[in-house]
């Protein structure tokens, strides 16, 4: 019979590894962009992360440079939208970081995706809608 020893600590180690495994994100939503303003390259998902919601733009990502690109969550269909009211009742999720590239950003806690139909980028200094897509 083979008798096998373990260390007293070796629990440690194990928890020390599962907390230090990467959050896995779950995929809420997903979609390319319909342009309404502008082209927009690349592809959006608001994913769940660690307790929070996310918009991610991926490496592709790719519009016009604007000195007030932001993020909004809007009750509108993409359809209904145009430059006079897409902010209109929208939650906004955050100024882009860059015209280009993948980046997160956080939406604000408490919102509630079943009350918004389209994800879009907008000018705010201009009110220009740059482009839209339906959550």
């Amino acid at each position: 019979m083979v008798t096998i020893r373990r260390h007293p600590k070796s629990w440690i180690v194990f928890f020390s590894f599962l907390f230090a495994l990467p959050l896995v994100a779950a995929t809420l939503h997903q979609g390319k962009w319909t342009k309404k303003g502008y082209p927009i390259a690349g592809t959006w998902q608001i994913v769940e992360e660690g307790g929070r919601k996310l918009v991610v733009l991926d490496d592709a990502f790719k519009t016009k440079n604007a000195p007030d690109l932001k993020i909004f969550l809007s009750p509108k269909p993409v359809a209904e939208l145009d430059n006079r009211n897409a902010t209109q009742g929208s939650v906004l999720v955050g100024p882009l970081q860059s015209a280009q590239g993948a980046q997160k950003l956080a939406i604000p806690p408490g919102t509630n995706l079943g009350s918004y139909r389209s994800i879009l980028i907008h000018c705010e200094k201009y009110s220009k809608l740059w482009g839209a897509a339906a959550l």
